[in-house]
């Protein structure tokens, strides 16, 4: 009876880690998204301006949330083991800047250094009237996931005590990513397209002694990821914007012109 008891003492202890004490602890982290500039600079003459209108809504969740997908334990008299693992979901909320924001300075950055155009912010709508071509963006898509794996095990030492071993690591970042942009000439489009990435994050992971420090570690990549995805379609928007204004297809933009 009294092992019995003993067994249903560690259980309960074992059981202990909530989805509601992880949400408490990653609820006061924030991570930063970056973008690396790596494609070949523009060395020609610029002669066109493209106003990109202001990126009203970033279509991600608010909070980061954190949830358990399972676990179990196992409560032995001399050796203890306990595996909870959780799913996590970014939000805007733990990035140090909203996302949008974030996928506007990088379309600035990638298409001002390498394409064959300027491309201004026209976060103010103020576009001149005879403006040339105006760049429409919308986030159709935008979700990161990850999660952390909580293992810990223990076993019996001199005088009765119990000696911890932690093991928590975070589980590879993925994001869905779809962004659709519309180019336009005054009010002729000519370009209308779909962007989507599934981008999956393969930095591996390190060992943790604390839960905190797995849930940061988990938190910042998800934003890396996040990072890299928006990095491989805002590279496949300059590209594609700079072929259609550089020449390669002319004639679309000239039969636009005499419209």
């Amino acid at each position: 009876m009294k092992y019995l008891f003993y067994l249903l003492s560690i259980l309960l202890l074992c059981s202990c880690r909530s989805s509601r004490s992880m949400q408490k602890e990653i609820n006061g982290m924030r991570s930063y998204l970056f973008y690396e500039l790596t494609s070949s600079e523009y060395s020609g003459k610029k002669k066109d301006t493209v106003y990109l209108d202001f990126i009203d809504y970033s279509n991600i969740d608010y909070y980061t949330t954190i949830k358990k997908k399972g676990g179990f334990a196992v409560p032995l008299f001399i050796f203890n083991f306990e595996k909870n693992k959780f799913r996590t979901h970014l939000g805007e909320h733990s990035l140090s800047q909203l996302y949008r924001e974030f996928l506007t300075d990088a379309l600035l950055t990638e298409c001002n250094s390498s394409t064959c155009f300027h491309l201004a912010d026209n976060k103010d709508n103020r576009v001149p009237a005879d403006s040339v071509y105006r760049l429409e963006v919308k986030i159709r898509q935008n979700k990161t996931v990850g999660g952390v794996v909580l293992k810990e095990s223990s076993f019996i030492w001199f005088e009765g005590d119990y000696v911890s071993l932690p093991n928590y690591r975070y589980q590879p970042a993925e994001t869905e990513l779809s962004i659709v942009i519309r180019l336009s000439f005054r009010e002729n489009c000519l370009l209308d397209k779909t962007y989507h990435t599934r981008y999956k994050h393969p930095r591996k992971s390190r060992r943790y002694c604390y839960s905190y420090e797995a849930n940061q570690a988990c938190l910042d990549n998800m934003a890396e990821c996040l990072s890299y995805a928006t990095k491989e379609i805002v590279e496949d928007i300059s590209q594609e914007l700079h072929l259609l204004l550089s020449g390669k297809q002319q004639h679309i933009l000239l039969t636009t012109k005499q419209q």
